[in-house]
Protein backbone atom coordinates (compact mmCIF):
# COMPACT_ATOMS: atom_id res chain seq x y z
CA UNK A 1 0.00 0.00 0.00
CA UNK A 2 1.31 3.71 -1.08
CA UNK A 3 1.79 5.54 2.04
CA UNK A 4 0.27 8.66 0.88
CA UNK A 5 -2.91 6.79 0.18
CA UNK A 6 -2.83 5.84 3.98
CA UNK A 7 -2.03 9.20 5.05
CA UNK A 8 -5.13 10.27 2.18
CA UNK A 9 -7.13 7.79 4.49
CA UNK A 10 -5.83 9.32 7.79
CA UNK A 11 -6.49 13.28 6.66
CA UNK A 12 -10.42 12.15 5.63
CA UNK A 13 -10.91 10.50 9.02
CA UNK A 14 -9.68 13.59 10.62
CA UNK A 15 -11.64 16.35 8.88
CA UNK A 16 -14.59 14.24 8.24
CA UNK A 17 -15.38 14.95 5.11
CA UNK A 18 -14.11 14.47 1.27
CA UNK A 19 -14.05 18.16 0.76
CA UNK A 20 -12.16 19.27 3.86
CA UNK A 21 -9.49 16.44 3.19
CA UNK A 22 -9.05 17.67 -0.07
CA UNK A 23 -7.88 21.40 1.10
CA UNK A 24 -6.06 20.30 3.72
CA UNK A 25 -3.77 18.19 1.28
CA UNK A 26 -3.98 21.30 -1.96
CA UNK A 27 -5.71 18.18 -3.86
CA UNK A 28 -9.33 18.46 -5.44
CA UNK A 29 -11.97 16.29 -4.16
CA UNK A 30 -12.05 14.22 -6.91
CA UNK A 31 -8.41 13.43 -6.74
CA UNK A 32 -8.99 12.15 -2.93
CA UNK A 33 -11.71 10.23 -4.18
CA UNK A 34 -9.65 8.49 -6.70
CA UNK A 35 -6.62 7.49 -4.42
CA UNK A 36 -9.46 6.32 -1.58
CA UNK A 37 -10.44 3.91 -4.74
CA UNK A 38 -7.37 2.91 -5.27
CA UNK A 39 -6.10 1.76 -1.81
CA UNK A 40 -9.34 0.42 -1.08
CA UNK A 41 -8.48 -1.82 -4.57
CA UNK A 42 -5.15 -2.26 -2.74
CA UNK A 43 -6.40 -3.61 0.57
CA UNK A 44 -9.36 -5.44 -1.25
CA UNK A 45 -12.22 -4.13 1.08
CA UNK A 46 -14.97 -1.02 0.79
CA UNK A 47 -12.70 2.06 3.02
CA UNK A 48 -16.17 4.82 2.83
CA UNK A 49 -19.81 4.36 2.10
CA UNK A 50 -22.26 6.95 1.26
CA UNK A 51 -23.85 8.91 3.89
CA UNK A 52 -26.29 11.03 3.17
CA UNK A 53 -24.12 14.04 0.82
CA UNK A 54 -21.35 12.97 2.47
CA UNK A 55 -18.98 9.41 3.14
CA UNK A 56 -17.83 7.64 6.56
CA UNK A 57 -15.39 5.73 6.77
CA UNK A 58 -16.32 1.68 6.83
CA UNK A 59 -15.07 -0.52 10.12
CA UNK A 60 -12.44 -1.96 7.51
CA UNK A 61 -10.99 1.22 7.04
CA UNK A 62 -11.22 2.06 10.71
CA UNK A 63 -9.10 -1.45 10.93
CA UNK A 64 -7.04 0.08 8.85
CA UNK A 65 -6.00 3.05 10.59
CA UNK A 66 -5.06 1.99 13.39
CA UNK A 67 -2.23 -0.33 11.44
CA UNK A 68 -1.55 3.54 9.37
CA UNK A 69 0.38 5.39 12.33
CA UNK A 70 2.44 2.17 12.89
CA UNK A 71 3.64 2.49 9.54
CA UNK A 72 4.14 5.86 9.39
CA UNK A 73 6.31 5.82 12.85
CA UNK A 74 8.22 2.61 11.15
CA UNK A 75 8.57 4.59 7.72
CA UNK A 76 10.11 7.36 9.77
CA UNK A 77 12.52 4.93 11.54
CA UNK A 78 13.76 3.82 7.54
CA UNK A 79 14.02 7.73 7.28
CA UNK A 80 15.75 8.48 10.63
CA UNK A 81 18.07 5.08 9.96
CA UNK A 82 19.18 6.28 6.22
CA UNK A 83 20.38 9.73 7.81
CA UNK A 84 22.16 7.82 10.70
CA UNK A 85 23.74 5.55 7.52
CA UNK A 86 24.95 9.18 6.27
CA UNK A 87 26.31 10.49 9.47
CA UNK A 88 24.02 13.24 9.19
CA UNK A 89 26.46 14.87 6.33
CA UNK A 90 23.55 15.22 4.39
CA UNK A 91 19.19 16.74 4.53
CA UNK A 92 16.59 18.59 4.00
CA UNK A 93 13.71 19.69 5.80
CA UNK A 94 10.44 21.75 5.83
CA UNK A 95 10.49 23.58 9.12
CA UNK A 96 8.23 26.26 10.44
CA UNK A 97 7.68 28.79 13.76
CA UNK A 98 5.84 31.43 15.21
CA UNK A 99 7.08 34.95 14.61
CA UNK A 100 8.98 35.48 17.79
CA UNK A 101 9.87 31.60 17.34
CA UNK A 102 11.33 31.77 14.51
CA UNK A 103 13.50 34.80 15.04
CA UNK A 104 15.14 33.97 18.45
CA UNK A 105 15.17 30.10 18.12
CA UNK A 106 14.99 28.46 14.68
CA UNK A 107 16.66 31.50 12.79
CA UNK A 108 19.67 30.96 15.03
CA UNK A 109 19.72 27.61 14.90
CA UNK A 110 19.46 26.94 11.02
CA UNK A 111 22.16 29.19 10.93
CA UNK A 112 24.31 26.65 13.30
CA UNK A 113 23.52 23.92 11.70
CA UNK A 114 24.46 25.04 8.12
CA UNK A 115 28.03 25.73 9.73
CA UNK A 116 28.64 22.33 11.44
CA UNK A 117 26.45 20.87 8.75
CA UNK A 118 26.81 22.53 5.47
CA UNK A 119 25.15 19.54 3.89
CA UNK A 120 21.66 20.25 5.44
CA UNK A 121 19.69 22.85 3.59
CA UNK A 122 16.17 23.69 5.07
CA UNK A 123 13.28 25.74 3.83
CA UNK A 124 11.67 28.21 6.71
CA UNK A 125 7.95 29.04 6.75
CA UNK A 126 6.01 31.20 9.96
CA UNK A 127 3.20 29.41 10.77
CA UNK A 128 1.64 29.49 14.51
CA UNK A 129 1.22 26.19 16.21
CA UNK A 130 -2.17 25.81 15.60
CA UNK A 131 -1.49 25.62 11.85
CA UNK A 132 1.55 23.76 12.60
CA UNK A 133 0.81 20.89 14.58
CA UNK A 134 -1.49 19.44 11.67
CA UNK A 135 0.77 19.95 9.05
CA UNK A 136 3.72 17.86 10.79
CA UNK A 137 1.54 15.61 11.05
CA UNK A 138 0.50 15.52 7.40
CA UNK A 139 3.84 15.46 6.18
CA UNK A 140 3.89 18.77 5.05
CA UNK A 141 6.35 20.01 7.93
CA UNK A 142 9.42 17.82 8.82
CA UNK A 143 9.70 20.00 11.86
CA UNK A 144 8.10 22.82 14.00
CA UNK A 145 8.91 25.40 16.95
CA UNK A 146 5.39 25.31 18.26
CA UNK A 147 4.26 26.31 22.00
CA UNK A 148 1.73 24.64 25.08
CA UNK A 149 -2.03 25.52 23.84
CA UNK A 150 -5.05 22.77 23.41
CA UNK A 151 -4.00 21.91 20.28
CA UNK A 152 -0.13 20.51 21.05
CA UNK A 153 -0.47 16.84 21.33
CA UNK A 154 -0.27 14.96 24.87
CA UNK A 155 2.58 12.61 24.90
CA UNK A 156 0.73 9.61 24.26
CA UNK A 157 0.10 10.85 20.60
CA UNK A 158 0.70 8.36 17.56
CA UNK A 159 2.28 10.20 15.28
CA UNK A 160 3.69 13.81 17.37
CA UNK A 161 6.56 13.72 19.55
CA UNK A 162 7.05 17.18 21.30
CA UNK A 163 10.84 17.98 22.38
CA UNK A 164 11.53 20.51 24.87
CA UNK A 165 13.08 23.77 24.01
CA UNK A 166 12.50 26.71 26.48
CA UNK A 167 10.17 27.47 29.06
CA UNK A 168 9.82 31.66 29.06
CA UNK A 169 8.12 33.82 31.60
CA UNK A 170 5.50 36.23 30.49
CA UNK A 171 4.92 39.84 31.27
CA UNK A 172 1.21 42.58 31.20
CA UNK A 173 2.13 45.17 29.16
CA UNK A 174 0.81 48.58 30.41
CA UNK A 175 0.82 51.96 28.60
CA UNK A 176 3.16 54.57 30.35
CA UNK A 177 0.97 56.51 32.84
CA UNK A 178 -0.60 53.63 33.75
CA UNK A 179 -2.24 53.60 37.57
CA UNK A 180 -0.47 49.89 38.33
CA UNK A 181 2.65 51.08 35.94
CA UNK A 182 4.21 51.99 39.74
CA UNK A 183 3.49 48.04 41.29
CA UNK A 184 6.82 46.28 41.10
CA UNK A 185 5.47 43.21 40.82
CA UNK A 186 1.62 42.61 39.35
CA UNK A 187 -0.85 40.02 40.44
CA UNK A 188 -3.45 38.65 37.77
CA UNK A 189 -6.50 38.24 40.74
CA UNK A 190 -5.62 41.53 42.99
CA UNK A 191 -4.47 43.81 40.02
CA UNK A 192 -6.11 43.03 36.34
CA UNK A 193 -9.57 41.50 37.19
CA UNK A 194 -11.15 44.93 36.09
CA UNK A 195 -8.23 45.89 33.48
CA UNK A 196 -9.37 45.92 29.35
CA UNK A 197 -7.23 43.60 27.78
CA UNK A 198 -5.34 43.18 24.44
CA UNK A 199 -5.89 39.50 23.55
CA UNK A 200 -5.30 37.91 20.03
CA UNK A 201 -7.55 35.84 18.13
CA UNK A 202 -9.48 33.12 19.39
CA UNK A 203 -7.70 29.71 18.53
CA UNK A 204 -4.34 31.23 18.42
CA UNK A 205 -2.16 29.73 21.32
CA UNK A 206 -1.63 33.07 22.74
CA UNK A 207 -5.31 33.86 22.85
CA UNK A 208 -5.33 30.24 25.08
CA UNK A 209 -2.07 30.72 27.36
CA UNK A 210 -3.85 34.24 29.05
CA UNK A 211 -7.47 33.33 28.90
CA UNK A 212 -6.63 30.06 30.31
CA UNK A 213 -3.94 31.87 33.37
CA UNK A 214 -6.69 34.38 33.87
CA UNK A 215 -9.44 31.67 34.85
CA UNK A 216 -7.04 30.17 36.77
CA UNK A 217 -6.69 33.17 38.89
CA UNK A 218 -10.58 33.64 39.03
CA UNK A 219 -11.77 35.66 36.19
CA UNK A 220 -12.09 35.83 32.20
CA UNK A 221 -10.48 38.55 30.70
CA UNK A 222 -12.83 41.97 30.08
CA UNK A 223 -11.61 41.57 26.09
CA UNK A 224 -11.59 45.26 24.15
CA UNK A 225 -9.70 44.15 21.43
CA UNK A 226 -8.32 41.14 19.34
CA UNK A 227 -4.83 41.92 18.01
CA UNK A 228 -2.58 38.89 16.61
CA UNK A 229 0.64 40.60 15.68
CA UNK A 230 2.55 41.45 18.60
CA UNK A 231 4.37 45.21 17.28
CA UNK A 232 0.29 45.96 16.41
CA UNK A 233 -0.59 44.67 20.41
CA UNK A 234 2.75 46.73 21.67
CA UNK A 235 1.40 50.04 19.56
CA UNK A 236 -2.76 49.64 20.84
CA UNK A 237 -1.39 49.31 24.70
CA UNK A 238 1.14 52.41 23.58
CA UNK A 239 -2.52 54.15 22.82
CA UNK A 240 -3.64 53.56 26.23
CA UNK A 241 -6.35 51.41 24.95
CA UNK A 242 -5.52 48.39 27.19
CA UNK A 243 -3.10 45.65 29.02
CA UNK A 244 -1.87 42.70 27.28
CA UNK A 245 0.10 39.83 28.58
CA UNK A 246 3.24 39.36 26.48
CA UNK A 247 6.18 36.80 26.23
CA UNK A 248 9.77 37.37 27.43
CA UNK A 249 10.86 37.42 23.57
CA UNK A 250 8.39 40.29 22.42
CA UNK A 251 10.10 42.39 24.77
CA UNK A 252 12.76 43.93 22.87
CA UNK A 253 10.40 45.19 20.30
CA UNK A 254 7.89 46.85 22.73
CA UNK A 255 7.62 50.51 21.84
CA UNK A 256 7.97 53.66 24.12
CA UNK A 257 5.00 54.31 25.66
CA UNK A 258 4.48 50.73 27.47
CA UNK A 259 5.89 49.56 31.06
CA UNK A 260 6.21 46.14 31.33
CA UNK A 261 5.42 44.25 34.94
CA UNK A 262 6.50 40.57 35.74
CA UNK A 263 3.77 38.73 37.10
CA UNK A 264 3.70 37.83 40.88
CA UNK A 265 4.79 33.95 40.97
CA UNK A 266 3.59 31.55 40.62
CA UNK A 267 3.72 33.47 37.17
CA UNK A 268 2.21 32.11 33.79
CA UNK A 269 5.38 30.67 31.30
CA UNK A 270 5.07 30.10 27.84
CA UNK A 271 6.61 26.48 26.84
CA UNK A 272 7.96 26.01 23.80
CA UNK A 273 8.58 22.73 21.99
CA UNK A 274 9.96 21.04 18.88
CA UNK A 275 7.29 18.87 17.47
CA UNK A 276 8.48 15.96 14.84
CA UNK A 277 6.64 13.01 13.52
CA UNK A 278 7.53 10.07 16.35
CA UNK A 279 10.22 7.82 14.67
CA UNK A 280 12.07 10.25 12.97
CA UNK A 281 14.86 10.29 15.38
CA UNK A 282 17.04 13.19 16.03
CA UNK A 283 18.62 15.68 13.05
CA UNK A 284 21.34 18.14 13.72
CA UNK A 285 18.44 20.94 13.93
CA UNK A 286 16.90 19.29 17.14
CA UNK A 287 20.34 19.41 18.71
CA UNK A 288 21.00 23.08 17.30
CA UNK A 289 17.41 24.19 18.96
CA UNK A 290 17.96 23.07 21.98
CA UNK A 291 21.37 24.37 22.07
CA UNK A 292 20.16 27.67 21.65
CA UNK A 293 17.11 27.21 23.86
CA UNK A 294 19.85 26.18 27.07
CA UNK A 295 21.72 29.68 26.02
CA UNK A 296 18.36 32.28 25.79
CA UNK A 297 17.38 30.18 29.09
CA UNK A 298 20.40 30.94 30.78
CA UNK A 299 20.86 34.50 29.41
CA UNK A 300 18.65 37.76 29.49
CA UNK A 301 17.07 36.74 26.69
CA UNK A 302 15.22 39.02 23.98
CA UNK A 303 15.60 42.07 26.33
CA UNK A 304 14.52 42.72 30.16
CA UNK A 305 10.93 43.86 31.16
CA UNK A 306 11.23 48.14 31.48
CA UNK A 307 9.51 51.25 31.45
CA UNK A 308 10.23 52.58 28.12
CA UNK A 309 11.23 55.93 27.28
CA UNK A 310 8.52 58.83 26.39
Amino acid sequence: MDIKRLRILQTLARYGTVAAAAESLHLTPSAVSQQLAVLAKEAGVPLVERNGRGVRLTGAAQVLLTHADAIGVQLERARADLAAHARGGVGQAQVAAFPTALAYLLAPAVARVRTTHPGWRFAITEHETEDSIPKVISGELDLAVVMNSPQVPTADHPTVVLHPLLSEPVHMALPVGHPLADEEVLDLAEHLVDEEWVLTAEGTACHALATQSCGQAGFQPRVGHYVTDFGAVYAVVAAGLGVAMMPQMSVASAPPGVVLRPLRAPAPRRHLFAAVRRGSGTTPLLHALREVGRELAGSDHCGTPHDAAL
